[in-house]
């Protein structure tokens, strides 16, 4: 096999791969500097190539992401017919859940007028705030990031709500379960209201102005899915109305978001620039490596991936690997 490295590890996680694959051989590039004669050599790509890359390619058998999500890729004609295409499910889960948690933190306890403060050596105590404990958060989207955000809300005391595309049994460190048809039915209930969505044509603006006026005026509101899941003019709406106690976005619709936009302005919104996931944690690093290898694997023995993604509806296909 000749397999291309794109994506952003480290020199131990890319000896750990040609440790596993002595007889294989591995190229390394990135995202942005890959050429296509590097994409016309290889088997197997790992990253996510740009889009003046030409991936309708006869030879290439697989593009194992190192996205979650995978829309670009899935667009009629991007990819050639036999490629499978798998996605980085799984890998972020750990991270952006601490990520969730702080933003709900700093929003809850003030912190940022705080660290404001500081930079005018005001001592000045505000009265306001919100508490974690005994809270009931909705989680939409049910997959690695809700599970691992759950298991640790459970810490506070919380009353976790799911929501997700189709009915399941009830996971561990979740109380309720319901699909996306009750959504309406389940915002009210919310104290916090976390989005962890794909994107699809589904998801795409779920949040507008009406659904976002559903949910308790003192709700907090934190997105670290896609930014599409929310109608960006809607939510600047609501905020001016003073409605929601905050909002937390690592993701937008337009990325980066312009300087211009008046979400920077508004006192109870934190905004980080798409990091809450990333190859800047080890536990990020350190899974994917090992979904890489089990992928490879698998590619070899000519069974189905692990997040193998299904082009007609952008989700994993549901493989039992025991």
């Amino acid at each position: 096999m000749k397999i291309l490295m794109l994506a952003p590890l480290h020199e131990e996680d890319f000896q750990k791969i040609e440790k596993a694959f002595p007889n294989d051989s591995l190229t390394y590039s990135t995202s942005e500097d890959v050429t296509q004669e590097m994409i016309d050599w290889c088997d197997i790509i790992v990253g996510n190539p740009n889009g003046h890359i030409d991936l309708n390619r006869p030879h290439i058998q697989a593009l194992l992401l190192q996205s979650a999500g995978s829309e670009a890729f899935i667009k009629p004609g991007r990819l050639a017919p036999q490629i499978k295409l798998a996605n980085a499910s799984g890998t972020y889960g750990k991270a952006i859940a601490e990520h969730i948690i702080g933003m709900i933190l700093l929003l809850n306890k003030n912190l940022k007028q705080y660290t404001l403060q500081m930079q005018e050596h005001l001592w000045n105590r505000l009265s306001t705030g919100k508490e974690i404990y005994h809270s009931t958060v909705v989680i939409v989207g049910l997959g690695d990031i809700g599970y691992e955000l759950a298991k640790r809300l459970k810490a506070f005391d919380c009353h976790i709500i799911g929501v997700k595309r189709r009915l399941c049994d009830l996971p561990p460190h979740i109380d309720e379960i319901y699909t996306t048809e009750h959504l309406d039915e389940v915002l009210p209930k919310a104290d916090y209201v976390i989005l962890a969505l794909p994107q699809t044509k589904e998801t795409i603006h779920l949040f507008d102005q009406k659904r976002l006026m559903l949910m308790k005026k003192d709700a907090v509101l934190i997105n670290v899915g896609r930014g599409s899941a929310i109608v960006s003019e809607d939510l600047k709406t609501v905020l001016k109305k003073g409605h929601l106690y905050g909002v937390g976005l690592d993701v937008f619709e337009e990325e980066p978001l312009s300087q211009q936009d008046e979400l920077w302005d508004f006192d109870n919104v934190i905004i980080t620039p798409h990091v809450s996931g990333g190859y800047a944690w080890r536990s990020a690093r350190h899974y994917f490596t090992d979904l890489v290898i089990r992928n490879i694997h698998h590619l070899n023995q000519n069974e189905p991936l692990e997040n193998e993604v299904d082009f007609q509806t952008g989700y994993r296909k549901v493989i039992d690997y025991k």
